[in-house]
């Protein structure tokens, strides 16, 4: 998969900019707030229309299109994936209403919609994963190791969404039903407990929960197979890392890395019904759902070579470490897709360099530089061996706009 356009509109501090992409590695240097983390942020905002550091999407508006007669953002793409097959992907965000302002005759834009389209029809969120694959890593994606359950429950959400399609859709069912759910709880302490109400949002909250559960639990154990290379190269072999997997649902024996297969669904959905049955009361007390994959946590295991003991990363590692634990993850996120969907993913790193000891930089560009395509932003080349370079396309950006060096 290769991206062999992009062109932006109103989005972030990017006015217009038509850019051409080619294979290899791309590297984007400029100073603070530039547009270097936004080039990104748009590459990837059309390949799961999430935004990485906005509140919300009209934050995405550039700020100076609100005096425009219709302020819009646009962000659009063409890809080319299996070789010879072309794709358009656009994204449109315009505002959905608008408020009279009474006091100047001004008016002030409010909700904002956001139109998707691929090859010029229009799409559902949903639809447009899988569509364009990439791999994105922000300087504060260390929270990936030392920040809450959330954050990684959210980063492979975000991951199994891009490749399989049912997985985004029971998702999304999942939460509503959870949101459903716990609205229920919290009206009975105001009547009457109803088992059968309760009983309908307990099956379809088993339903979706299951298959989040297993896919999950594949996918950690595919994750091993491939990261402990990774890291052991980006460290010089001095360590190895393992990721565990501790499921909010209780059950027995791994899943294998060979498929979801029926039965081992159906031993995680007769686990997790008996576990919300055990919880009913504790539930109905709190006034929550306490069972599910809402609340599972991911581990990550440092070895070091010599040492007996593992140590969990999230609690012990150094700002170090946790970086490079971070960058496997990502890098291993890459060989994931490609098993999956048959398609390298375009490699986001944002400032990837700049807390790295010279090896490690060294191990990571060998990596980078691999890789079918790549960007990479720096506020420093000299970040950056001159044989990398070399091998690279440089670009430089300033105020919005990218030209080459």
């Amino acid at each position: 998969m290769f991206l062999t356009h992009l062109a932006l509109t109103n989005f972030r501090n990017y006015a217009q900019l038509e850019l051409d992409l080619e294979s290899g590695v791309t590297v984007v240097q400029g100073g603070n707030a530039c547009g270097k983390t936004s080039l990104l942020e748009a590459i990837f905002y059309l390949a799961t229309s999430r935004s990485t550091h906005a509140g919300s999407d009209r934050e995405l508006i550039r700020w100076g299109a609100s005096d425009d007669p219709l302020p819009h953002a646009r962000v659009q793409a063409d890809i080319v994936k299996h070789g010879d097959t072309h794709t358009q992907l656009e994204i449109l965000l315009m505002p959905a209403e608008e408020k009279q302002n009474g006091h100047n005759g001004r008016k002030t834009n409010g909700r904002v919609s956001k139109r998707i389209k691929v090859n010029g029809s229009p799409k559902r969120a949903i639809d447009l994963l899988g569509e364009l694959t990439a791999v994105l890593f922000l300087p504060e994606d260390l929270n990936l190791v030392f920040g809450s359950p959330s954050d990684r429950r959210r980063y492979l959400d975000i991951t199994l969404s891009q490749i399989d399609s049912r997985y985004g859709r029971a998702l999304s069912r999942y939460n509503q039903v959870v949101d459903q759910r716990n609205f229920l709880l919290r009206e009975f302490r105001e009547r009457a407990y109803n088992h059968a109400e309760l009983a309908v949002w307990d099956r379809q909250l088993v339903e979706h929960g299951t298959y989040l559960t297993a896919r999950r639990a594949e996918t950690i154990d595919r994750y091993n197979v491939i990261v402990s290379d990774i890291h052991a190269r980006l460290t010089a072999q001095s360590e190895s890392l393992q990721l565990i997997y501790q499921p909010s649902v209780e059950f027995n024996g791994s899943l294998q890395p060979s498929g979801v297969k029926e039965h081992r669904i159906a031993v995680i959905s007769q686990r997790f019904g008996q576990q919300i049955a055990a919880l009913r009361d504790r539930e109905l007390a709190a006034a929550t759902t306490l069972v599910g994959p809402h609340r599972d946590e991911i581990r990550f295991l440092i070895t070091r070579n010599h040492d007996e003991m593992p140590i969990d990363a999230t609690t012990y590692a150094s700002r170090g470490q946790g970086r490079t634990v971070a960058l496997s993850l990502k890098l291993a996120e890459v060989a994931l897709m490609r098993g999956e969907t048959g398609e390298d993913p375009v490699l986001l790193l944002d400032d990837v360099m700049s807390e790295l000891d010279i090896d490690r930089r060294a191990a990571l560009a060998q990596v980078v530089i691999e890789s079918p395509q790549a960007i990479i932003t720096t506020t420093d080349l000299d970040e950056f061996s001159s044989a990398f370079l070399d091998r690279s396309r440089v670009w430089s950006v300033c105020g919005g706009q990218i030209e080459k060096l």
